[in-house]
């Protein structure tokens, strides 16, 4: 079946209509898919069948995939894919406060080598609520007024692992700790295969600017993150079973929706960094 790109009506996403779990995915189906996340940000894919090693063979297709900090909720069929699961009533569901995911954050973003992209597909899910919600934070820079874009040009900032994840992120082994020390990236980031200029912030990991006082920096985060969350460059996703949802991390931000109580239960892969723009280990 040939690849279909269907516009979403929102401030970003596609859905890719044609990829099928049973057979291997082409060359030609991977560069369509490839530009429709460069264009997109976000895609949606619906109705394929649960199958680890074609999500894990297709998540390595964009980078090589990065085990997540959190060893413990690796897949058993391959530490490149995790499980993220609330309410499943197993030793894989987690026991954190909120769910995990439920609150703004780009993944990776605590990394010298941040995320280019997530791909998550739901086994389980609730009979209502659920969703994920995602910002373009492409479209959020350029709407930024000219003299703000002036006064972050230069500007770096410190991203912390469970900086401010409002009780949905559980607590590191020393071990992990040890390994993600704070990290400092650039406060706009040009996009590798586009050149665009992103906002590279979010609210859970994003915790001072380096070049300002303490003070001054949560003001001007503020402010940023109030003008990234404004309606016109949201887009909520409400989930269906056996879809598979792709972000650009180099150009989104997300947020798992705390709404419901039923059991709920994704497969991840996280695309790590392919460009080589690392960021570097705080002081």
């Amino acid at each position: 079946m040939t690849i279909k790109i269907e516009p979403l009506d929102a401030p970003m996403g596609a859905v890719v209509h044609g990829l099928d779990s049973r057979r291997p995915l082409t060359d030609g189906d991977f560069k369509a898919v490839e530009q429709a996340m460069l264009d997109h940000i976000a895609i949606v894919v619906p109705e394929l069948e649960e199958n680890v090693p074609w999500l894990r063979d297709f998540g390595s297709r964009f980078g090589p995939l990065v085990p997540h900090i959190l060893d413990q909720y690796h897949h058993p069929d391959g530490f490149e894919v995790s499980i993220i699961a609330k309410n499943m009533d197993s030793p894989e569901s987690r026991n954190t406060a909120k769910p995990a995911g439920a609150f703004w954050h780009s993944d990776l973003s605590y990394e010298v080598n941040p995320s280019d992209a997530i791909f998550l597909y739901a086994t389980h899910l609730p009979s209502k609520g659920g969703d994920t919600e995602v910002v373009n934070m492409r479209a959020a820079y350029a709407a930024l007024p000219d003299a703000t874009k002036r006064r972050l040009e230069g500007l770096t900032a410190i991203h912390r692992w469970g900086w401010k994840t409002l009780g949905a992120t559980p607590t590191l082994t020393p071990e992990q700790q040890a390994a993600h020390p704070d990290v400092i990236h650039p406060v706009v980031r040009p996009h590798p295969k586009t050149d665009a200029p992103i906002l590279y912030v979010s609210p859970g990991y994003t915790m001072k600017i380096v070049e300002l006082e303490q003070a001054e920096s949560d003001d001007l985060l503020e402010e940023l993150f109030e003008h990234a969350l404004k309606p016109e460059f949201r887009y909520r996703h409400k989930w269906s079973l056996n879809s598979l949802v792709g972000l650009d991390n180099r150009s989104s931000m997300h947020c798992a929706v705390d709404d419901y109580t039923e059991p709920r239960r994704m497969l991840r892969m996280i695309v790590g960094c392919t460009d080589g723009r690392r960021g570097k280990v705080a002081a």
